[in-house]
């Protein structure tokens, strides 16, 4: 019965990159010396690519596009000009006029090769492809298509690379769908990289803190404590990391550094806000120490009573304390004395629910209360369905609820209307909304997806008509 929910996933932050169209952008003259204009046809097309730029109509921009590029590349292959750095940086300019990233990579390259001088002016044209290939992978991203987001990242990168945020966002997308190899390569490119600009700041410290996640996930533990630490120096006080510093500690069986890291985290819980307090809570869980968890779990429902997770949470972190090995029989009994409020306050938000029953019945049975356990299993064994409150997501302005309504019985089972109360942290109801009686036929399920909308709603709890 020991069990802990949390929920995990790598962060990526969205929004959209400002840039020029290129197609429709005015002619710039190069911001470098090109000594090789002076060859005839790359002098023509030179030309070329400026009309192209200018022309208004599509069809002339098309026509000198065209001839601008049949005259460079004439100018390279067949006219001895292969090392004219002219002729290779207005090719690229023709890219980028037409939108080829690939091709512009290729002529931008050669350009700066034989003049060095150029890659700033040659940068800004870079950039200038980026954007676009940017926000195009962004709105994959946010229509919920990840996978086909990584291909036009990967083209971003390969034609600019002063900007972190395109890795960034490919190790996003790899950590997400799982391929946790390749996002530890890409979150590590952007620690080492680093960055001067205070709009990606946050990106490098999520990266940096991805890879000390992904090295746990693969159980890398030097590794891990490496990485911890980094993250460390850039956000002291993130107590969640600090868990699973200490966490990584005890896995390289250096308990002392574990337990200071601990006690650092709970000395400072009344300055943190609840989620930060029950994910904390989560890692100390999973690192089984479970009356520090216990205590981050209480520390953060003083925050926020009536948050059903972190409810279960602590009374499954009691119910652990309670079944300790070697534990003195007067600890066992507060443990589960401890666990029996746990599970009432459960109970009270989550009243249909086989689970948080099941919790109740197991703190009286720790404490020998025969009657009250008799009581909470019989009321299971008539339990004709169930409320699943599967997902809370705290969001600005409001709490997202999904979960599902189902029949525990093998046969059509009518459902009374069960109405969803979105309450602050003092238990004053801000928001309902109510899921209406209905038939469900046997074991059937029906998902529900609620949004409590209002200031200071933190939690959700549910009554059942009749």
């Amino acid at each position: 019965m020991r069990t802990v929910v949390a929920v995990a996933g790598f962060v990526a932050v969205l929004g959209l990159f400002a840039g020029v169209n290129s197609a429709q952008a005015q002619y710039q003259e190069p911001g470098c010396d090109l000594d090789g204009k002076g060859h005839f046809l790359v002098n023509s097309g030179v030309v070329y690519v400026k009309g192209a730029y200018e022309a208004t109509d599509p069809a002339k921009r098309q026509r000198m596009a065209r001839d601008a590029r049949r005259t460079l590349l004439e100018a390279i292959e067949r006219r001895g000009q292969e090392d004219n750095e002219a002729a290779w940086y207005f090719l690229g300019r023709y890219y980028v006029l037409v939108n080829d990233p690939i091709g512009a990579d290729s002529a931008f390259d050669r350009a700066e090769l034989l003049e060095p001088g150029c890659q700033e002016d040659i940068e800004f044209y870079r950039r200038n492809m980026w954007v676009p290939l940017i926000n195009q992978a962004l709105d994959s991203i946010e229509a919920g298509s990840p996978s086909g987001a990584k291909a036009v990242l990967q083209l971003a990168n390969t034609i600019y690379q002063g900007d972190i945020i395109s890795i960034y966002y490919l190790g996003s997308v790899f950590g997400n769908e799982g391929e946790l190899d390749s996002a530890l390569y890409y979150f590590k490119l952007v620690a080492a990289t680093g960055t001067d600009d205070p709009e990606r700041q946050e990106s490098f410290v999520t990266a940096v803190y991805n890879t000390a996640l992904i090295h746990g996930m693969k159980q890398e533990w030097d590794s891990a404590s490496v990485w911890w630490q980094e993250y460390r120096k850039l956000q002291p006080d993130d107590a969640a990391a600090l868990a699973s510093l200490a966490q990584t500690f005890e896995q390289l069986g250096e308990e002392g550094r574990a337990l200071a890291i601990y006690d650092t985290i709970m000395a400072n819980a009344q300055s943190m806000d609840y989620l930060t307090l029950f994910q904390t809570g989560e890692r100390l869980f999973v690192a089984e120490r479970f009356g520090l968890a216990a205590r981050a779990f209480e520390f953060g429902l003083e925050k926020n009573p009536y948050y059903r997770p972190a409810l279960y949470n602590l009374a499954n972190a009691y119910l652990a304390v309670a079944e300790t090995d070697g534990i003195l029989d007067e600890d066992r009994m507060a443990a589960a004395e401890a666990m029996e409020d746990a599970a009432q306050r459960l109970v009270a938000v989550d009243p249909q629910s086989q689970e948080s029953q099941r919790l109740l019945a197991a703190a009286y049975q720790l404490q020998r209360k025969q009657n009250e356990t008799l009581a909470v299993l019989q009321q299971m064994e008539v339990m004709q369905f169930e409320v699943l409150m599967d997902m809370l997501q705290p969001q600005e302005n409001g709490l997202a609820l999904q979960g599902r309504i189902s029949n525990s019985r093998a046969e059509a089972t009518p459902i009374p209307t069960v109405t969803f109360e979105f309450v602050d942290a003092s238990g004053n109801v801000i928001a309902t909304e109510t899921l209406e009686g209905r038939t469900l036929e046997g074991h059937e399920a029906v998902p529900f997806n609620l949004w409590g909308s209002g200031e200071g709603v933190v939690a959700v709890r549910y009554t059942v008509a009749g």
